[in-house]
């Protein structure tokens, strides 16, 4: 009897225990993950209903005021009830052509196909479900119809055209941020649509490449080597590597770009000549434990929950066994490695920023129907990532990659830039190698210090970060600079 009694009572602690963890559980997924099931595109409570809306969503503006997104309503024949009404639907950037610029940041709400972007993420705002209890009661009881919220975004719709226009007919996706307050002043993705017109959209056009494409990002992560290194290898300033153009890693030979041979190169040196070798036999120094606790500081295989965008999770396979020739090819950024734009200029930024990594931020301010403001920027820290002495040293090794080394391109006469080229081979499903040109960095501008990332896709061997990436990167910092930031 004592041990049946005994036995129960271990059975009721365990249920306990799972009720418990289960509430603890539902509670975390509730708080973090209530907004983004709410946004949520199935969702019929915010749908967009073109013929009798019970709330006209609010207007979407860029930083400067610009409206990027509107609704619009006009008198049309219904299908349904053959009968002329008011039908409704929302227009972006002026029904024009030049909506495609910013067609990945601001998204589209359509009735037939849902939304996306910061139509869907911040519905809450525009659909006016975030107003107070007396303002619900007031346009129930004496407005025709409910009215959502104004969202002003940090981003800025003539910077979006310049960039869009830049990028031609180049697929990849460019995100600038300032780098002291995390606000994104552009976010574009190629290829892309108007979303005035959704008729055709298809294949990987709707996808968002600045915060969901995954890339090999090539020689930009020699950066989070780098900082590795200086963050665990006691001697890094007196480690010299005698570069002849490969090394032999494991059974494998890796190149320098060209097979050039570099010769004796330290740190410094090594990062402004991209120099494979070198950073393959720190790799191999550090070991995959300490790079992995570098990286995952920097942000890397981290579930990003911030409140102004979704970001898929950059990647680093460092766990398990990982072999010689894996850890070698991970080190020049080739491999399992991959990362999204978004990702690598929050990198580019926590370096300009002396190690600190700001949270990247989309929303400016919330205006309600009255004018007045209800949420503001407020600028948060994501964490700090390394030390402000490692990241100053980190500065001047990326101010002599565009000085004299491979970024060159990037440079701004009168202007101090940094940076790091990448350049990652691909293999098609043709078995063909494809370069994903890369480049990230950062200016100082007239108020704040602006990072950049740059990743053109898809391009033929020959084509380099250096050579395409970097001069559209500094062309893209002097439009910054020229817009005054």
């Amino acid at each position: 009897m004592k041990g049946l009694e005994k036995n129960l009572k271990k059975g009721l602690a365990v249920l306990l225990a799972a009720f418990i963890l289960l509430g603890v559980y539902y509670c975390y997924i509730l708080f973090f993950y209530s907004d983004r099931w709410f946004a949520n595109s199935y969702n019929p409570r915010v749908k967009l209903d073109a013929w009798e809306p019970k709330v006209i969503p609010g207007d979407i503006k860029d930083r400067n005021g610009k409206i990027l997104a509107t609704t619009i309503k006009e008198k049309r024949q219904n299908p349904d009830t053959k009968q002329k009404q008011v039908y409704y639907y929302r227009s972006y950037l002026g029904g024009g052509e030049q909506a495609k610029s910013i067609a990945h940041v601001v998204g589209f709400n359509d009735a037939k196909l849902g939304r996306s972007g910061v139509e869907a993420l911040q519905v809450k705002y525009l659909m006016g479900y975030n107003n107070p209890f007396y303002e619900k009661v007031y346009q129930k009881i004496f407005l025709p119809q409910e009215v959502g919220n104004t969202l002003h975004l940090t981003i800025d719709s003539d910077l979006q055209q310049f960039i869009d226009k830049s990028l031609g007919k180049n697929k990849g996706s460019v995100v600038v941020m300032d780098a002291q307050t995390g606000e994104i002043l552009a976010m574009v993705s190629h290829p892309t649509f108007n979303p005035n017109k959704l008729e055709n959209v298809e294949g990987d056009i709707l996808l968002n490449r600045a915060t969901e494409g995954l890339y090999m990002p090539g020689s930009i992560f020699k950066v989070i080597v780098a900082v590795s290194a200086l963050d665990n290898l006691e001697n890094i300033s007196s480690i010299t590597f005698d570069c002849q153009g490969v090394v032999e890693t494991g059974s494998q030979s890796i190149s320098c770009y060209g097979g050039e041979p570099h010769g004796q190169v330290d740190l410094s040196q090594a990062m402004t000549v991209s120099c494979n070798g070198y950073f393959v036999d720190i790799a191999n120094k550090l070991g995959k434990e300490k790079l992995l606790k570098t990286a995952e500081a920097l942000g890397f295989n981290q579930d990003f929950i911030f409140p102004d965008l979704k970001l898929v999770a950059s990647r680093l396979p460092l766990k398990g066994n990982i072999s010689e020739e894996k850890l070698g090819l991970i080190s020049i950024g080739q491999g399992d490695v991959q990362v999204t734009p978004l990702h690598m200029a929050m990198v580019a930024s926590a370096i300009a920023n002396d190690g600190i990594m700001m949270e990247p931020r989309l929303v400016y301010e919330v205006v309600g129907r009255n004018g007045k403001i209800q949420e503001k920027l407020r600028s948060k820290i994501y964490r700090k990532s390394m030390s402000s002495e490692n990241a100053k040293i980190i500065q001047a090794m990326m101010e002599n990659v565009v000085d004299t080394g491979t970024g060159k391109g990037a440079a701004i006469k009168g202007r101090q830039v940094a940076g790091k080229t990448g350049t990652a081979e691909v293999y098609n499903g043709d078995s063909e190698i494809r370069n994903n040109a890369w480049f990230i960095g950062y200016v100082a501008g007239n108020k704040s210090k602006i990072a950049v990332a740059v990743v053109i896709e898809d391009l033929p061997a020959g084509q380099t970060g250096g050579k395409l990436a970097a001069p559209l990167a500094g062309k893209i910092l002097k439009k910054v600079l020229d817009l005054g930031y």
